[in-house]
């Protein structure tokens, strides 16, 4: 799934902007001492999960 497609998922799930949502992110991943693009970070962990996922 690409990720603007991702963002208006999660905005339309929660009532919000996908604006809102990437910026939300963004303070998140910050908050939790992260220096990584929102982007980067959830194309990170869904290769993680896939291969967790193919292992098993």
């Amino acid at each position: 799934m690409r990720y603007q497609r991702l963002l208006e998922r999660v905005a339309k799930e929660y009532n919000t902007t996908p604006e809102e949502v990437e910026k939300e992110m963004r303070e998140a991943l910050k908050a939790a001492g992260y220096d990584i693009e929102s982007a980067v970070f959830i194309a990170l962990a869904a290769s993680k999960v896939k291969k967790t996922i193919y292992r098993n």
